[in-house]
């Protein structure tokens, strides 16, 4: 593969597989932190982050990965000559992405080339394959960067929260939203927007029409390349939703997956998503 190493951030759930199908694969874990405790989001999964929130009795924190956390991957491989592409999950969301750029800094003459996914988790991957298979053509690493950066800026992806309370304990709405949303029971309905940041798409009152204002929202592209649907606890209404939107695109694949403990600390215990890429 042209000698090229991928390193990805933890949320981006590369499956177990894939990493063991391709020994350049590297993955730097960000932190779920309840006080003093401090876990690596590649040791949980989303359910225990809840679980660990009753038995700590607090909501936990996120943290990035570590400048050291990311030279213990990163300079062994620029010691040994080998071209990398560091993939990140959206600037917007997290310090990840500059993170990694700050380290690459101290690694001067490295071949070391920095993306922001502008996504998470299954499009993430979507573009970590896309790299595999443009190194195995044999693709330099720079020329590989550029195309992924391409296919960032087409990425996507909009959520239904089952509740706002998640979202104001990360301090991402205010109080007073989040109470008025609660005794409305509304959900509300999110998206990643092209600057990597959270924007409010909708506020619908049931979940059965949310659900359905998501798949709408993608009627308006006339072609989608990749199409997740990621949710954190609803399984069955994901599942029904792979289905719908694999009947409506045909031409692309859609995939189900189960988002991680980073994003179900943001996002809370009931969530579903569709992460897509315009062709």
């Amino acid at each position: 593969m042209a000698g090229i190493h991928f390193v990805v951030d933890s949320t981006s759930r590369v499956p177990a597989a894939m990493l063991a199908a391709h020994d350049n694969i590297h993955v730097v874990s960000l932190k779920i932190i309840y006080g003093r405790e401090e876990y690596p989001e590649t040791a949980l999964d989303a359910a225990a982050v809840f679980r660990l929130s009753g038995e700590h009795h607090q909501h936990p924190r996120t943290s990035q990965p570590s400048p050291g956390d990311f030279m213990a991957v990163l300079e062994p491989l620029a010691a040994a000559g080998q071209s990398v592409i560091v993939l990140t999950l959206a600037g917007g969301l997290s310090g990840t992405f500059q993170g990694a750029q700050a380290v690459t800094r101290q690694l001067a003459g490295a071949n070391i080339y920095v993306v922001d996914s502008q996504s998470v988790a299954g499009g993430m991957v979507s573009l970590l394959q896309a790299g595999l298979t443009l190194a195995e053509n044999n693709l330099e690493a720079g020329a590989i960067a550029v195309r992924l950066r391409q296919m960032a800026e087409k990425s996507q992806a909009i959520f239904m929260a089952g509740t706002l309370q998640y979202l104001h304990k990360g301090g991402r709405i205010g109080g007073a939203a989040a109470l008025v949303g609660s005794i409305l029971q509304i959900k509300p309905l999110l998206y990643l927007g092209r600057d990597g940041r959270v924007g409010v798409l909708d506020k619908v009152r049931t979940q059965g029409r949310a659900l359905a204002r998501l798949a709408d929202e993608l009627n308006r592209y006339s072609g989608l390349e990749f199409i997740s649907v990621a949710h954190i606890g609803m399984e069955e209404e994901a599942q029904a939703m792979k289905a719908l939107l694999g009947e409506r695109f045909p031409g692309a694949a859609v995939t189900l997956e189960e988002l991680g403990p980073v994003l179900a600390t943001h996002l809370g215990p009931k969530v579903l998503g569709i992460i897509y890429r315009e062709q």
